[in-house]
């Protein structure tokens, strides 16, 4: 990692309402090291572990549009992050912000490990997801889930379950990127007039 460097993209005009799973289903191109959302502006800032994968995003944003919540949004590539030694040599290593809990016992539910991390400052959780006996933890930073981690190792009630490091699905390539969704052609007038003309000329045959 090459440090200081271009790591952030900053996307403006994003929905009111979006969220962060709103704002991580349109990233692809790396492994995010941090995603923020300022509500008052109608930003949101995606900072990747690697400058190679925040600088390939911004070009190929800037040359396909992104819609988020069938919003177009802009960006703006003004933003340099420093990465730390210690996050980096973590990522490299394979930590994300994304934690798996293995043999998940079928106690813990959605929102009682969202009661456990609560008290976590700055921490979002995009989502939290069960399969085939596993849960999916999905955090806004990989600063975050390392504290999430400790802190649930720490709890009696996770000693039964393994808990990994999970894949971060922003890393898939940047052709996976959402298109934006088609809109649906309106059904012709005249058809409907046909359709509706047709059916009473058969009800009144009937009726004969």
């Amino acid at each position: 990692f090459e440090e200081p460097s271009f790591r952030s993209v900053q996307l403006l005009n994003i929905p009111e309402d979006a969220t962060y799973a709103d704002i991580t289903a349109v990233v692809r191109g790396g492994i995010l090291f941090d995603i923020s959302i300022m509500r008052r502006s109608s930003t949101a800032t995606v900072t990747f572990a690697e400058s190679s994968a925040a600088e390939a995003y911004y070009v190929h944003v800037r040359n396909n549009c992104l819609y988020i919540k069938n919003k177009k949004a802009s960006q703006a590539s003004d933003r340099f992050q420093h990465l730390h030694e210690h996050f980096a040599k973590r990522i490299a290593n394979g930590t994300t912000r994304n934690l798996v809990l293995r043999n998940c016992s079928p106690t813990h539910t959605e929102t009682s490990i969202r009661k456990d991390l609560d008290h976590i400052h700055g921490l979002e959780i995009v989502s939290i997801k069960f399969r085939s006996g596993m849960c999916h933890i999905s955090t806004n930073s990989v600063a975050s889930a390392m504290y999430a981690r400790t802190c649930m190792i720490s709890r009696l009630k996770y000693k039964g379950s393994r808990l990994e490091w999970d894949v971060d699905e922003c890393a898939q390539p940047l052709d996976q990127v959402p298109a934006r969704p088609r809109r649906r052609a309106p059904f012709p007038t005249a058809l409907i007039r046909r359709s509706v003309y047709m059916s009473n000329r058969f009800q009144l045959l009937e009726a004969e």
